[in-house]
């Protein structure tokens, strides 16, 4: 009865006249009153909420009770809603409109009412907020009304809803770790606002669109180059290789169509960090028994796309010193189950994704190559077999909601390769060669031999569990256990016989030389990885980002290199009386021999501060600190990124810092830990860049990008490389070299319906010095002065696609090898000549792609055709020295010449 009473007096008191606390929006109110109620925060998780169900969830969080009349009000009228934080001044504010009621505030109690009918009407401001560069909705994204002082955050579909009367206002809507964005609006009915937040490590990276596509345009990053799923199909040949495409960038060089390793401005291959969904990827190769070959294990057809940054790299990416390669898998699709089947000439792959409840998805995908099986039917088998080399990869994601400001994510990949499964011994020869001399009645002879036997196992796996928190607008933490192991076990046996001998009447000398080698490998590495990261935007402009990690590695090698050599000679003519016998057992390459049991430990964390100084200006400085227990060395690199945008599409951006990178199983000089072990290597980045961007049609399908970027590395505490005439590169275990790396990236890029394509032009210098050596500064075996890359892709009709690529770069620096004969032993001696003093020749490669896309069955099908090095150019990777003939020989080893494929793809 008394709650009655005071429930009547209270509307009494309404309708008498008194201003009320929320007649309407922007009415006036009490300033203490509205100050409280700005004080008082209220979460509603995202969905459909009718207007009571509000005030009860508003009661239950406060100490505010409502009062009101059933009759009087739409309480089971819904709307959805999801606030993070947010004032009961705001809420009670945006109820107010969408529900049509006013609001009393009296003590702790509020009074609803039906508004009165003068009040003015409001329009639904609405729409979805989403990522610039990957199109990925924004949850919990904020959104407020500058003019109006209302507020609201997005659900789980990045959806926003906001409630404002008639007039002119701006949004303004801001996400950690995006550029805050103000959009200015005229309300005069509903209106749908779709809002694009660019990240900020995208705009101090610089942006490259490389193609037009449907409705968006497809974002990516300069310095952080970019290329999506399509894209790297179509820049790589015979495989689909993301590594390999990655070889058509600036800054970038490679000459070999065949291997996935690629050198990144005078960095060696190890110097680039590759992370899958930002968990690093350790030796991500198959074929890696082969020094020149090798093929990328990520599967393209799970790639959402990829992100390579070639330099000046923000705090967050430690432990390397060139680049980053950056791979994102896309998720499963949420809505159905599809998949896609490929079948080419070398492999075949199947991809599968489909939905896990209403809150999940996943995607898999795995390829075998059946190339030992072609090999078989082409090969005869005689003594001249080859080796069959088969390999394969299961991998994927899976993807659940535990809410939605809570996701989890599983991912795993596992590759294998095996060349134990068919016959590996490879022969060459016996050769003989026959010469007579009538002056002294004298025949010579001389026969030779070479048998190989290579057999070699690698698998690799890797397990990763990630949780990812938004846990407002402003805040998301990132957690992640990750485990790796890899093994390896390897086997190559080489046998070389010789024989010289000179017979004549009554007499003779000979010289019989036998040498072994035997090589085996066995490795294993396992790493177990906890890292998580924090990202804050405390306001509209300036946010920071921080992260730490622990790894725990286990390295058990047994790896030996032994040669044996046996000689019988006899150099005079008499019948044995001079006759020597060698027996020598040698470890030459000593280097090589390994044996470890080491467990140890990396620590590393990281803090970056990216400032919005105004809309040109972007501003990001950090560091970060690392330690690894193996050589007891600590390390701190301080970095720093700038972006300053001087006009609509012209842009400069630099970059400076620090870059460690700690040695590696193969480079550390005990297995023990010792503060005298090998230490990290050092590289100090300096980059300028500007790029400038026009649009060349007012539907910005059509574009004209253009880009130059200068770079210097200062290289220190080097490891000295050798890398042989083969083309394996072995370290020397110690910090005795210093270094730099300088040069010019250009790249221009133009997009218009039908075509698109790019050129980049690099040019390059790179030495190295070893300390206390005789050579001084010499060139490092990743040095090419030019490199040139060259992509298009027209779109010819009736859904035919053609694409032609074409690469360019000159020789790689090598070390020559020189021949003496040896009076002693009547043989021809190899000697090592100057370090990298001479020059391969340069690499040339035209590929050429026709795709055809068509219906079969019902299913989507597309069909190709790609034929690599169009034009046959004799491209020599390496050089191998041996007699032939009595004579030193030098012979180029070439790449295959043109090299056809093709296959079929099918989406059910």
């Amino acid at each position: 009865m008394t709650h009655i009473i005071r429930i009547s007096v209270f509307f009494l008191i309404l309708e008498a006249g008194l201003p009320p606390a929320f007649a309407a929006p922007g009415a006036a109110s009490s300033h203490r009153e509205e100050e409280t109620l700005q004080e008082v925060k209220i979460k509603l998780y995202g969905g459909d909420y009718s207007l009571e169900q509000i005030f009860r969830l508003i009661e239950q969080q406060t100490a505010f009770r409502f009062f009101y009349l059933k009759e009087d009000l739409p309480l089971e009228e819904k709307m959805n809603m999801k606030v993070q934080d947010c004032s009961l001044f705001q809420l009670l504010q945006e109820l107010s409109g969408a529900f049509d009621v006013v609001f009393k505030r009296i003590d702790n109690q509020i009074v609803v009412k039906k508004a009165f009918p003068v009040r003015a009407k409001t329009c639904e401001v609405s729409g979805v907020v989403r990522g610039g560069q990957t199109h990925e909705l924004l949850v919990f994204a904020s959104i407020a009304a500058k003019k109006v002082q209302l507020g609201a955050a997005t659900d789980a579909r990045g959806k926003f809803l906001l409630h404002l009367p008639r007039g002119t206002d701006t949004l303004r809507c801001s996400y950690v770790g995006y550029k805050t964005e103000e959009i200015p609006v005229v309300v005069d009915n509903d209106l749908q606002v779709n809002i694009t937040l660019m990240p900020m490590d995208v705009l101090l990276q610089d942006v490259t669109i490389y193609a037009y596509q449907g409705g968006e345009n497809e974002l990516a990053s300069g310095n952080a180059l970019s290329l999506q799923s399509e894209k790297i199909k179509t820049s790589t040949s015979i495989f689909p290789d993301v590594l390999r495409s990655v070889q058509m960038l600036p800054g970038v060089s490679a000459n070999n169509e065949f291997n996935a390793r690629f050198n990144v401005r005078g960095g060696n291959p190890d110097e680039n960090l590759v992370l899958v969904n930002g968990t690093q990827v350790y030796d991500p190769y198959h074929l890696k028994w082969a020094a020149n070959y090798s093929i990328g294990v990520m599967n393209t057809e799970l790639i959402d796309k990829m992100d390579l940054m070639t330099g000046g790299f923000p705090a967050r990416y430690g432990d390397k010193m060139s680049s980053v390669l950056n791979i994102d898998y896309r998720e499963g699709d949420k809505d159905r189950y599809t998949g896609r089947a490929s079948l080419s000439l070398t492999d075949v792959d199947i991809v599968a994704e489909g939905p896990l409840s209403e809150n999940g998805s996943f995607i898999v995908g795995a390829k075998k190559t059946y190339l030992e099986y072609i090999l078989k039917l082409v090969t005869p088998k005689a003594k001249e077999a080859t080796i069959f080399p088969t390999f394969y990869d299961v991998q994927g994601v899976v993807s659940y909601s535990l809410n939605p400001g809570q996701r989890l994510y599983f991912k795993f990949l596992h590759a294998g390769d095996d060349l134990s499964n068919a016959f590996q011994t490879q022969q060459s020869g016996p050769f003989q060669s026959t010469s007579n001399s009538p002056s002294e009645g004298l025949t010579q002879t001389q026969v030779w031999n070479d048998t190989t036997d290579a057999r070699a196992q690698y698998y690799s796996t890797l397990l990763a569990l990630q949780s990812v928190n938004v846990i407002s607008s402003s805040t998301i933490l990132k957690t992640e256990f990750s485990f790796y192991d890899q093994r390896e076990n390897a086997l190559a046996v080489n046998n070389h016989y010789y024989r010289y001998q000179g017979v004549k009447p009554g007499d003779f000398y000979f010289n019989n030389y036998t040498t072994h080698n035997d090589y085996h490998n066995d490795l294993r590495i396992r790493t177990l990885e906890l890292n998580s990261a924090l990202d804050q935007q405390w306001s509209s402009h300036y946010g920071i980002k921080t992260g730490i990690s622990y790894q725990r590695l286990i390295y058990a090698e047994d790896q030996n290199y032994q040669r044996t050599i046996d000689q019988a000679a006899n150099y005079g003519f008499g019948r044995h009386p001079d006759t020597t016998i060698i027996h020598q057992s040698d470890n030459p390459m000593d280097f090589e021999n390994n044996q470890m049991n080491t467990h140890s430990f990396k620590l590393a964390g990281y803090c970056e501060n990216i400032v919005q100084v105004n809309d040109q200006m972007l501003l990001n400085i950090g560091g970060r600190f690392d330690y690894f227990d193996l050589n007891k060395n600590l390390t701190w690199s301080p970095r720093v990124n700038l972006a300053y945008q001087i006009r609509t599409g012209l842009a400069i951006r630099g970059a400076w810092g620090y870059y460690y990178q700690s040695p590696n199983y193969r480079q550390v000089a005990y297995p023990a830990a010792s503060d005298t072990n090998t230490q990290s290597q050092r590289a100090i980045h300096y980059v300028l860049g500007a790029d400038y961007t026009v649009d060349l049609h007012s539907s910005g399908r059509s574009f004209l990008k253009m880009k130059v970027e200068l770079f210097y590395k200062k290289y220190d505490n080097l490891m000295s490389v050798t890398q042989t005439s083969q083309g394996d590169v072995y370290y020397s275990r110690k910090n005795d070299a210093m270094g730099d790396s300088k040069g010019v990236d250009v790249y221009v890029m133009y997009s218009a319906p039908g075509f698109y394509g790019w050129a980049s032009y690099s040019i390059l210098s790179t030495v190295q010095d070893v300390l206390k050596d005789a050579y001084g500064s010499f060139p490092r075996n990743t040095d090419q002065t030019h490199t040139l890359a060259v992509v298009g892709e027209i779109h010819l009709g009736s859904q035919w696609n053609l694409t032609v690529r074409y690469t360019y770069g000159s020789g790689y620096p090598y070390s020559p090898q020189g021949a003496r004969y040896n009076t002693t032993t009547y043989q021809w001696d190899w000697f090592s000549g100057q370090p990298n003093s001479e020059r391969l020749p340069s690499y040339s490669c035209l590929d050429l792609r026709i795709t055809k896309s068509f219906e079969m069955f019902g299913l989507a099908t597309s069909a190709f055709l790609d034929v690599s090095n169009l034009l046959m150019a004799k491209n020599i990777i390496a050089y191998r020295y041996h007699i032939e003939n009595g004579q030193p020989v030098k012979n180029g080893i070439n790449l295959p010449p043109l090299v056809p494929s093709m296959g079929m793809s099918v989406r059910f």
